[in-house]
């Protein structure tokens, strides 16, 4: 009897899921004979910290770390907040240690969004927050964030009938792409309309501390404790090399929910991990935040330079590793970006695919090299005339 090929269909969750940042511009190497100009990736997000030279992965270290382990990691990360932000935390019940931001969301959906289930995203952002909704069943719904505003969020949707039935906030601070970040006057009113709408917000604070300035901690005010959590990465907060391995802190029941998904995700950190972000805590602000800090610095000085050359305005703050440019005219970020790539060979990210209001503006990463910069400069200064950001192609 002959076999027949199943024959399935996608759910329709996977067509709704915004694509990753970078695919974008898809860059395919293919061989040819002439030499092609290779392309200056301003675009892409490239965490560049490397572990020790002296650090060994034994294979003691690679094991999954114990539970003392994490405890004492759990302690000396509650102590932090402590001397950081005057916040005190539970170790054993208010944080949670697991991967990195992009997991702990996801698990966060998982253990709380039902299909249908609405969770305000920022209407300009990452893709991240409305793909992890989507996995889940969820409905993502926007709340304003844009330049009238400058940049900060408005939360006139959560204050209405939407707001009654929503179950998350998803909030950005500092926010990707601008680098807009809210104050604990902004984080006490969010607090209040969150407990009287009975909706729990969630923070990613990834890039908290790599501002030139303090920036406040959603967890500082009164009754955030109640309302929400705050998510983040280990490598990002502390300058780490690369891990997916971050925590996740405050509300009790939220870490709950991040406990009871561990059950069946199996989700095992290794032991060196544990180790690297012991010392990145106590050193705080430890050697390579500052290094990196210090090469965000450098690059952000060139591409002030590049902006300049451009006729790009610089439109947001720089408490993040990225540049928010608006473009001349208003031009359509697609079409300057496109025009970028095709004359100079060099990346940008069009804002407009971070949101409708990232519509005549392009975002740099300062995760580029200074170096990548200065070559970013003498490539258009070479094509300068055939440069015209403010005509659309």
């Amino acid at each position: 009897m002959p076999i027949k090929k199943i024959i399935l269909e996608k759910a329709n969750r996977l067509f709704r899921i915004p694509p990753e940042v970078n695919s974008f511009f898809r860059i395919e190497k293919k061989r040819t004979l002439i030499k092609r100009t290779e392309y200056i990736d301003l675009l892409s997000f490239n965490w560049n910290c490397s572990f020790d030279e002296d650090f060994s992965k034994t294979t003691e270290s690679l094991m999954p770390a114990g539970r003392e382990s994490i405890m004492s990691l759990k302690e000396e990360l509650a102590g932090w907040y402590l001397k950081t932000d005057k916040v005190r935390l539970n170790p054993k019940s208010e944080i949670y240690i697991g991967g990195g931001i992009s997991s702990s969301l996801q698990a966060l959906s998982t253990a709380f969004i039902d299909p249908g289930d609405i969770v305000f995203v920022p209407e300009i952002s990452i893709p991240l927050y409305r793909r992890v909704t989507y996995i889940s069943g969820g409905e993502p719904i926007t709340y304003s964030v844009n330049a009238v505003n400058n940049w900060q969020p408005d939360f006139e949707k959560v204050n209405s009938p939407l707001g009654r039935v929503a179950k998350f906030l998803i909030l950005n601070s500092p926010h990707n792409p601008t680098g807009a970040a809210l104050k604990s006057k902004d984080y006490e009113y969010l607090v209040w309309l969150a407990a009287k709408e009975n909706i729990a917000i969630i923070n990613d604070a990834a890039y908290r501390t790599l501002s030139g300035s303090v920036l406040d901690s959603f967890l500082s005010v009164k009754g955030s404790m109640k309302t929400g959590v705050e998510v983040s990465s280990f490598s990002y907060l502390f300058g780490l090399p690369a891990m997916n391995f971050g925590f996740v802190a405050g509300n009790k029941d939220l870490i709950n929910g991040l406990k009871e998904t561990d059950r069946f995700n199996g989700h095992q950190i290794p032991a060196y991990f544990v180790n690297v972000a012991l010392d990145g805590i106590r050193q705080f602000p430890g050697k390579n935040l500052k290094e990196i800090k210090s090469k965000f610095q450098k690059s952000a000085a060139e591409a002030d330079r590049l902006l300049e050359i451009l006729s790009l305005e610089s439109y947001g703050f720089n408490s993040i590793p990225f540049i928010w440019a608006k473009i001349k005219k208003r031009s359509r970020a697609v079409n300057a970006a496109n025009i970028l790539k095709r004359r100079s060979q060099i990346l940008s990210l069009p804002g407009n695919i971070l949101g409708n209001s990232g519509e005549g503006y392009l975002r740099f990463s300062l995760t580029a090299s200074a170096e990548s910069y200065q070559q970013a400069i003498k490539r258009t200064k070479s094509k300068l005339k055939l440069l015209k950001l403010d005509r659309e192609e």
